[in-house]
């Protein structure tokens, strides 16, 4: 091998690699800003809550906020729209745009909005029907059962929410397109589990107090993963 050949080839192979390091570098672009965009958007609704809270009850503090239905469908808005904002800065490709709105609408609509009302009314009804009759909601059975309501709430409200909105979006967007749950849509419902522990367990406040500050952050995955969907 001549002194020229060694020469080119590390030329040759950056040529060759160049393509690849942009595209690496666009998409971790791409997925930090999705994912800072989303942590600003919950920062917001906690703030929006929080102020919110703060009319209501001038002692209330970031250390005691705990959260309903409606404060979480507000925390879970911001982390959609903070990762949708961020994806949308930093993905140049206008392909792309589309599939984030319509995950945008998936996730907070189909994720959210259907699951957290169907709890919310469950919720009422038991509330309303069985805890003032026959049970109390600080017993076994009566922590038993709000577990398997939360459980059967969530499950079947985002199997139903996700239906709908494929057929919403189909048209809206004019493209067959089925979303399927999948399993990080899940963890998008790690906030339903804490705030279903605020309502099963709120006599506990040890326990309650935890999983209020763990609920804001167990709604970053919907966010970020709004943000980073892109044209297939």
């Amino acid at each position: 091998m001549s002194f020229s050949d060694l020469v080119i080839e590390p030329q040759r192979y950056s040529a060759v690699q160049q393509p690849a390091v942009k595209k690496n570098n666009r998409i971790n672009k791409v997925t930090a800003s999705s994912i800072a965009g989303s942590a600003i958007g919950i920062a917001a609704g906690v703030g929006a809550v929080y102020s919110l809270a703060k009319k209501g009850n001038p002692l209330t503090s970031l250390k005691n906020l705990t959260y309903s239905e409606g404060d979480v469908l507000l925390v879970g808005l911001g982390s959609v729209l903070g990762g949708l904002t961020g994806g949308l800065i930093a993905d140049k490709n206008k392909k792309n745009v589309k599939p984030k709105l319509r995950e945008a609408s998936q996730q907070f609509i189909g994720n959210m909005v259907f699951p957290v009302s169907i709890l919310a009314g469950a919720n009422k009804i038991l509330e309303k029907y069985v805890f003032k009759t026959s049970a109390t909601p600080t017993t076994w059975q009566g922590i038993l059962l709000k577990t398997a309501v939360c459980i059967a709430s969530l499950v079947g409200g985002m199997e139903l929410g996700n239906k709908v909105m494929n057929k919403v979006n189909n048209k809206i967007f004019k493209e067959e397109v089925k979303h399927d749950v999948e399993p990080e849509d899940y963890l998008v419902h790690a906030d339903d589990l804490c705030l279903t522990a605020n309502m099963v367990l709120k006599d506990f406040k040890s326990i309650s107090a935890v999983t209020s500050k763990l609920l804001p952050l167990t709604f970053i995955v919907a966010g970020s993963k709004t943000g980073m969907q892109k044209n297939d």
